[in-house]
């Protein structure tokens, strides 16, 4: 059965993956795999990770943020509250800096 609670959306190679209401497509949704997606956004930097749950619908988990300052690239993973209560392991964010 199928929740009126949730929404299909279109990734960029033509596949429909379920979604809540409360998610809002950026500019670029690809499908990882058959349990994963991305949400990037290009001007934001930001990547919204999701992960299909028990009903088929695609879950926020996390978020990557990608900066740049000069030859510095940082990458922080933030995590969201439902996937931090889910996680078996208990580490914390990552940060980690690469000079291109």
């Amino acid at each position: 059965m199928i929740s009126k609670d949730t929404q299909i959306v279109e990734t960029v190679t033509g596949n429909w993956l379920r979604f809540p209401n409360s998610f809002r497509k950026f500019h670029c949704l690809v499908e990882l795999s058959d349990q994963l997606s991305l949400n990037i956004n290009v001007k934001s930097g930001s990547v919204h990770v999701h992960k299909k749950d028990n009903d088929q619908v695609y879950q926020q988990i996390g978020e990557l943020c990608i900066t740049s300052s000069g030859r510095d690239v940082q990458c922080s993973v933030l995590s969201t509250a439902a996937s931090a209560k889910e996680s078996d392991t208990k580490t914390p964010p990552k940060q980690q800096s690469d000079a291109s």
